[in-house]
């Protein structure tokens, strides 16, 4: 990696720093204000914030796949540190995440990120992260947020996709959402983008058919995780 792109990598994780400071207190107040029917606004405003000055931008296919007013999970590949603003951006609608559990470490952030629903995983006890799975699963089918949840567990510089966790399935199966794949690609155009603002190649967000899980159970769960990678590749081989 050159110095000009860990330049751009450091610009980009500083946007979402000084974003979030700004606008967190803000979005905590109002979560505490309206805890029913916590405001994703400002969430999506701190989206907008990292890419307008990072010179990012992003091209979406895909979204009339999605019913307005439907809650789904998302299954998702994982490339780079901006794919969470990426697809608040892109998803338009009130989403949390399913984050693994030593980011509940991090100081505020952790605590702000539990504020506003996201759900900690600790994947290296599966027992444990399926019950915790299951028991936010319940509190879900009377909700409209829809989940997002990266299965591969976190992203990788070489742009592979790993193989999926089923996670996700499982808190489809609980929640009876449908799972719709979607595909990112960010990190070969993220490395193109120039902190002055010039963008070369956008990024891209590929919003696939929902699949639905009615037919299929817990000992279904790998079984339905291989089919939602393999959706995944076919949407980033046919774009």
């Amino acid at each position: 990696m050159t110095i000009f792109n860990t330049l751009r990598g450091v610009w980009i994780v500083l946007n979402m720093v000084v974003a979030f400071l700004l606008l967190a207190p803000i979005d905590i107040f109002l979560s505490v204000v309206f805890r029913k029917r916590r405001p994703w606004f400002l969430t999506w405003l701190w989206s907008k914030w990292v890419f307008t000055l990072s010179g990012l931008r992003y091209e979406l296919e895909g979204e009339e796949n999605l019913t307005p007013g439907e809650s789904y999970v998302f299954m998702s590949n994982h490339t780079h540190e901006a794919d969470i603003a990426l697809l608040y951006m892109a998803l338009k609608r009130d989403i949390i995440f399913i984050i693994k559990q030593e980011f509940r470490k991090v100081p505020f952030a952790g605590w702000y990120a539990a504020l506003k629903g996201h759900v900690f995983i600790d994947r290296s006890n599966s027992t444990k992260a399926q019950l915790t799975l299951r028991r936010i699963a319940k509190s879900f089918k009377q909700t409209s947020r829809s989940l997002v949840i990266f299965p591969e567990g976190t992203y990788f510089k070489d742009g592979e996709i790993r193989p999926f966790r089923p996670g996700g399935v499982v808190l489809a199966i609980e929640t009876e959402m449908k799972i719709v794949p979607v595909a990112i690609r960010s990190k070969a155009n993220i490395d193109n983008v120039i902190i002055t603002g010039t963008r070369k190649n956008p990024l891209k967000v590929i919003i696939g058919q929902p699949f639905s899980i009615a037919e299929f159970g817990y000992p279904d769960r790998y079984e339905v995780a291989n089919r939602i990678r393999q959706a995944v590749l076919d949407l980033m081989k046919n774009t």
